[in-house]
């Protein structure tokens, strides 16, 4: 995914939505729905039953909200995947599809005005969780998982529920897939060959400045690197800076992964974020990105029209190649730059909740227990109608490709998002090169290491103001200082003395007291 948020989001290895949050317990309005939680079956319950069984529920329509690239044929899918709704749990959905540069701002106005959803789409970086949670938003889902998704329940390992908990309850269901994540760059396969990019020579940012002046010099047509301003290429990878998050990705106050005792410190004021925001500037002025990138939300017609050479802060996983292609109809390569680590943030990167304005939330906990065991139904969310959208390559082997005349452009369903939407273990492989690929992945995740703050998740509450004025400061200075079209020299020293006039220091001191009380806790 190198549209940066979701391209980065696809690369990183095909995250997806399942962030759900149901009601906790049967009692209380918003917490039982409209069925008692003691009259509906379960989803595994219901299964492929008989008319009989099916009757103890009545029918409902769902509304499901993420974000992705508007597709022709979403009516003709969403039709096929009632069908098999309706046999299995007696519902219907409505998929409410929203493009990458209006998701957040018209999720937070529905939020807000309290409007009637049912499932949406919510992570760290996307539809924020941890905002989410604080608005009251989302339901928990401790008691919906137990009783209408226990397959679910019993794919995703302790642990990474254990990163989604706020205050001790479960808000979002995981979409399983990659959580081991590493970061890097993409560059185009044709345009790293015609140049002599030796990318086992690249192990940090700086040492891609070579070979970006001859693209620049040689490709007056290609901007050498995308950027778009709804992804965070500083706070979107923190491990490549050797640290993690704590909280919301972009608030002040990480830790450096190799400090053993955990000492918070202000990012933005450490010398690895003065000296990104210098290479930043330095890039930009030499034209390696566009010269209003600051200002751009979504590069998926530059990218798929070979506008671009590659992007930075591209998250890398085990057939991230094929899901770019499929998605951009471009060739790119990928080089990894930090180890593989499993964070919180990474944990919970994508995962769908169930809205507190759900009237359906054990319907909508069923929903997701099939979209995370059911394969026909997920694929078809992910790749759409056999035969129309996609052929079978090799069956046996699961492997797809585009139906003849069909390309990238002219799919009419074609997301790229699979990592947005249940179980990605689950989905068919898209290139006979990928077979193998889901165990890689699988081994990848157990095999990686894990941050010393997996599993914390720090409470906003005591230092909401402060939080709220930092983050007015972030969005006037960050985007335009790490996109690089602005003068650090100036422009740095200015962020840092609004940042610490907002109350950085105070939020720093507050992750502080609340690390040391977990840890003292465990």
């Amino acid at each position: 995914m190198v549209l940066q948020k979701r391209l980065h989001a696809a690369i990183v290895c095909k995250l997806l939505v399942a962030l759900l949050l149901a009601g906790c317990g049967s009692n209380g309005p918003k917490e039982s729905g409209s069925a008692s939680p003691a009259a509906v079956p379960t989803a595994s319950e219901q299964g492929d039953e008989t008319e009989g069984s099916k009757e103890q529920l009545p029918p409902v329509e769902l509304t499901y909200y993420y974000v992705g690239t508007p597709q022709k044929d979403l009516p003709l899918v969403e039709a096929e995947m009632n069908k098999i709704l309706k046999k299995k749990i007696n519902a219907t959905i409505k998929l409410k599809l929203i493009d990458w540069g209006s998701y957040d701002q018209k999720m937070n106005v529905m939020i807000a005005a309290g409007d009637e959803m049912d499932l949406m789409f919510t992570a760290p970086w996307s539809n924020n969780y941890y905002q989410n949670v604080e608005k009251n938003a989302l339901l928990p889902l401790d008691d919906l998982l137990d009783k209408y998704a226990p397959r679910l329940k019993a794919t995703v390992p302790a642990y990474v529920w254990d990163a989604t908990r706020i205050r001790g309850k479960i808000y979002g269901a995981i979409n399983w897939q990659i959580i081991a994540m590493q970061y890097g760059f993409d560059m185009r396969e044709d345009l790293a060959d015609k140049y002599g990019l030796d990318m086992d020579k690249v192990n940090k940012y700086d040492e891609l400045e070579p070979f970006l002046d001859k693209l620049a010099a040689g490709e007056p047509g290609v901007t050498p690197l995308s950027y778009v301003n709804n992804y965070d290429i500083f706070n979107g990878q923190a491990p490549y800076f050797g640290m993690d998050t704590i909280g919301d990705d972009a608030s002040p106050g990480w830790l450096y992964l190799d400090d053993s005792e955990t000492r918070v410190i202000n990012q933005y004021a450490s010398p690895e974020y003065e000296q990104f925001v210098r290479l930043m500037h330095k890039w930009h002025e030499k034209g390696f990105f566009r010269k209003d990138n600051a200002s751009i939300t979504d590069n998926t017609a530059d990218t798929k029209a070979g506008r671009y050479g590659g992007s930075l802060a591209a998250t890398v996983a085990p057939g991230v190649e094929s899901t770019v292609f499929l998605r951009f109809g471009v060739h790119k390569k990928f080089k990894a730059l930090s180890p593989a680590l499993v964070t919180t943030g990474r944990a919970i990167a994508t995962m769908t909740g169930i809205s507190a304005t759900s009237k359906n939330p054990e319907r909508a906990m069923m929903f997701l227990e099939l979209i995370n065991t059911d394969k026909e139904l997920y694929n078809l969310l992910c790749h759409g109608i056999e035969g129309k959208h996609y052929v079978f390559v090799d069956k046996e082997k699961g492997v797809i490709g585009m139906p003849e005349g069909i390309t990238p452009e002219t799919n009419g369903y074609a997301p790229g998002t699979d990592w947005m939407f249940g179980n990605q273990f689950n989905g068919y492989y898209i290139s006979e090169a990928d077979v193998g690929n889901w165990e890689k992945t699988q081994q990848l995740n157990e095999s990686a290491v894990r941050s010393p703050l997996l599993g914390f998740n720090f409470n906003p509450e005591p230092v909401k103001a402060e939080l709220a004025q930092a983050s007015t400061v972030i969005k006037q200075y960050h985007n335009s200082l790490v996109s690089g079209s602005v003068d650090p020299d100036k422009f740095l020293p200015e962020f840092l003395e609004k940042l610490k006039s907002a109350g950085a220091d105070k939020v720093v001191a507050e992750k502080q007291k609340q690390i040391d009380a977990w840890k003292s806790a465990k």
